[in-house]
C-alpha cells in the first residue's frame, strides 16, 4: 500500500456527475497525494473483479466509488487490508457513505410538478436493476410517494429507465415519449441534467413547446442547466460539499474508517427555471 494514494472508480468518467466528483476531489489534493482513477466501461470484468484487482495489484491508502456498489465481500477484503471504502451515492455495509438525500430530491421534484398542476408525468431513472441503483431507486421512490399524496400514480409504462446517464439516453426517451402517444406533460429526469438535455434537444426537433407542452426537471445543477434552452428547472445537489466530504473521509479520518464507518447526508435544494 502507497501511503496517500487514492483510488476513485466509476464505470465511466465520461458521465457528468462522475467526471465532476473526479475534478472536485482531485481540487483537494494537497503535496504528497495522489488520485488514480478506474472504470469499468468496456472491460470484459464486471465491477467487483475490478475491486480485486486493484487490490491484489495496487492497494491504494482509500478508495471512493462514485455510484458504484461492491459486493459485501469485497468491502471485507479492503477491511481486511486496512483500506476504507468511500461510496457516494451509494451505500454498503462496512463501507462510508456520502450523498445528497436522493429521496428527497424525488420528492421535491414530485411535489413541484403536482403543485404546476402536472397529471400525467414521467420519470426518467438512472439504472435500477443492476450494480449502482441505490440513488435511482431512492429518487424513484420519492417522486412517488409525492405524486401518491395527491392520488397520482406512476404506471410502469411512464418509467424510463438509462444506463449511461447521458445525452444520447434522454434523446433517445424522448423520441420515445413522443411516439407512445401517452399525452404526457411533464418529465422528471432523475438521470441527471445531462440526460435531460437530451430531452430537450429531442423536443425541440420534434417542435414540443418546453414547458408549455411537457414541463422537465433535471437532477444536479451542472453548469450547463444554466444555459441550456430553455434553462433547466433541476434538482441541485451540494457537489462541492459532498467531494470535501469524501475526500476528508480518504485522508484525515482514514484510519477511523475502516472499523466505524460514517454516512455524510446532504440537502437537495430545488432550483426553479424555464423548462418547468
Amino acid at each position: 500500500m502507497i501511503k496517500n494514494q487514492i483510488a476513485i472508480m466509476a464505470a465511466s468518467f465520461a458521465f457528468t456527475f462522475a467526471s465532476k466528483m473526479l475534478s472536485l476531489i482531485s481540487s483537494h489534493l494537497k503535496i504528497g497525494e495522489s488520485l488514480t482513477q478506474y472504470s469499468t466501461v468496456g472491460l470484459p470484468i464486471r465491477e467487483n473483479k475490478r475491486l480485486e484487482d486493484i487490490l491484489d495489484k495496487s492497494p491504494p491508502s482509500a478508495l471512493i466509488g462514485v455510484s458504484i456498489r461492491p459486493e459485501a465481500s469485497i468491502v471485507a477484503k479492503y477491511k481486511t487490508a486496512g483500506i476504507p471504502i468511500i461510496l457516494i451515492d451509494e451505500e454498503m455495509s462496512g463501507a462510508s457513505t456520502v450523498a445528497s438525500d436522493n429521496f428527497m430530491g424525488g420528492y421535491l421534484a414530485g411535489e413541484y410538478l403536482v403543485k404546476k398542476q402536472r397529471k400525467k408525468i414521467a420519470i426518467v431513472s438512472g439504472r435500477m436493476q443492476i450494480e449502482g441503483g441505490y440513488n435511482a431507486i431512492q429518487r424513484v421512490n420519492g417522486f412517488k410517494m409525492a405524486l401518491e399524496k395527491t392520488g397520482l400514480a406512476l404506471p410502469q409504462n411512464q418509467i424510463f429507465e438509462v444506463r449511461d446517464y447521458s445525452f444520447n439516453d434522454g434523446t433517445k426517451v424522448m423520441a420515445q415519449i413522443i411516439e407512445s402517444h401517452l399525452k404526457i406533460d411533464a418529465i422528471f429526469c432523475a438521470a441527471g441534467d445531462e440526460c435531460a438535455k437530451g430531452l430537450l434537444n429531442t423536443a425541440f426537433k420534434q417542435g414540443v413547446n418546453i414547458p408549455e407542452d411537457i414541463s422537465i426537471i433535471g437532477y444536479d445543477d451542472m453548469e450547463l442547466a444554466k444555459t441550456s434552452n430553455p434553462p433547466l428547472t433541476t434538482i441541485r445537489q451540494p457537489l462541492e460539499e459532498m467531494a470535501t466530504s469524501a475526500y476528508d473521509m480518504a485522508t484525515v479520518n482514514r484510519l477511523e474508517l475502516i472499523d466505524k464507518p460514517k454516512k455524510a447526508s446532504f440537502k437537495p435544494e430545488l432550483i426553479m427555471r424555464a423548462s418547468a
